[in-house]
């Protein structure tokens, strides 16, 4: 105890930080020192632990008032609340008004993980917030309505979460972000709203980095069957987009995203590959064929495809011949959705010719849940045998129950053909050997 004391208040701050509420509040006990240095701490995280009961819950609500009276820090850099089914909007609202006093720039707002889905008391925000000029980033889940007024301002506001919010009226989401001209970041997550939200608008100049997630994956089209996501971010640099309907119109393209993660199940996602022409690190998992198109990408150096995919292997083929100066391929799984029927079986014929990535610029090739098949064999064997450049060729055959096979079948691959003399064979059960 004496060591922690003797630290510098600044890195004492830190730690305490770190810290639940109550955990800092305890620390009153240790010295004199202590008594009022919890009230210093910078960040304020609230858990009301999902309460139920209206009695310890009025604890908890004295708990919050008390602390955020006495709290003297210079700056408070962020208010995070998560809470249950007994916190009213007039709990929260009361909150938040003291926090903007406090100038805080940074506020969330989310049940707490007991209560997503069990009850159906909901949150309203109070209408002071959407004018509050000090706000940065804010970070809403869930039971919260957004209510958008007609004069909703946010000047300041750089990063927007909005996870399965309800929004109370159609036209709410565009209003909102109409009155944030500097936003820099948008997380989406319409999963739980989607047949409500038929159409949802992202069209914002200033975006850098764009997360629009819709994972269920059944639609009810309503009367008129409109059902879409339209976006026009012409700088953003960094897009996930995951999207079991189908349903995104492109405004413009993206020529400024250097990492995307697309998981989609268009019929034919060629405008939506077209539209990342600068990509870098690039995950993928189609519900489509690209066979019958050209498209190249001329920076791509980290590639992951899915393997739930319907016939990704022949995607596989597709991206090798698009990406000529690719270093890092990864096959790994998603787990978002049910698996597709992946049998590669009697399926897979490889590029016509070697593609320049093989012969160039390939250094890493990374199989998760490999399973030693007759045909996945030939997919690495054609990949280590044209693979001028490889270091490293790492296998999980994790999917194989037992442990003699799944050892026999990562063998099998030592014994196969290579053009890079220096490659190492890694298996992640911890072995290691000379390809």
């Amino acid at each position: 105890m004496d060591r922690i004391s003797n630290l510098s208040d600044d890195l004492l701050l830190k730690i305490l930080s770190e810290l639940r509420p109550k955990d800092v509040i305890a620390t009153t006990l240790l010295s004199k020192r202590w008594k009022f240095f919890w009230t210093m701490v910078p960040r304020l995280d609230f858990n009301d632990k999902c309460e139920h009961n209206l009695s310890k819950f009025g604890s908890f609500r004295k708990y919050v008032d008390r602390s955020m009276v006495l709290h003297r820090a210079p700056v408070l850099q962020s208010l995070k609340f998560e809470v249950g089914p007994c916190c009213s909007s007039e709990d929260i609202a009361t909150w938040i008004r003291i926090g903007m006093v406090r100038y805080v720039p940074e506020l969330q707002i989310f049940p707490c993980d007991e209560y997503f889905e069990k009850d159906s008391t909901t949150i309203k925000l109070p209408k002071s917030l959407y004018t509050y000029e000090k706000l940065e980033v804010l970070k809403l889940a869930y039971n919260v309505i957004v209510d958008v007024p007609i004069d909703v301002c946010f000047p300041s506001l750089k990063a927007l979460h909005l996870v399965c919010v309800e929004f109370k009226t159609k036209e709410s989401h565009r209003k909102l972000l109409s009155g944030c001209p500097v936003l820099e970041e948008l997380v989406l997550d319409k999963t739980k709203n989607s047949d409500y939200m038929r159409s949802f608008y992202v069209e914002m100049p200033t975006l850098q980095r764009l997360s629009i997630l819709d994972r269920c994956d059944t639609i009810n089209f309503g009367e008129n069957g409109l059902h879409k996501i339209v976006i026009n971010v012409p700088s953003v640099k960094y897009l996930n987009f995951v999207d079991f309907y189908g349903d995104l119109c492109l405004c413009e393209n993206m020529p400024q995203v250097i990492e995307a993660k697309v998981k989609v199940v268009y019929e034919s996602p060629k405008k939506l590959l077209e539209s990342l022409p600068s990509v870098q690190n690039l995950y993928l998992c189609l519900n489509a064929s690209m066979l019958q198109h050209r498209i190249v990408f001329y920076h791509l150096v980290h590639l992951e495809l899915c393997q739930d995919s319907p016939e990704w292997w022949d995607l596989l083929t597709w991206m090798l011949d698009s990406s000529p100066k690719l270093q890092v391929l990864k096959l790994d799984k998603c787990n978002e959705r049910p698996c597709f029927v992946t049998d590669i079986e009697g399926h897979w014929e490889g590029p016509s010719t070697v593609p320049d990535c093989l012969l160039s610029h390939l250094y890493t090739f990374e199989w998760k849940y490999y399973n030693g098949r007759e045909e996945e064999k030939k997919v690495v064997a054609y990949i280590l045998k044209n693979a001028r450049q490889l270091k490293t060729a790492a296998f999980s055959a994790q999917s194989l129950s037992l442990e003699e096979e799944r050892s026999l079948k990562l063998k099998e691959l030592v014994s196969l053909p290579r053009a890079s003399s220096s490659c190492k064979l890694l298996t992640y059960d911890g072995r290691r050997g000379d390809c």
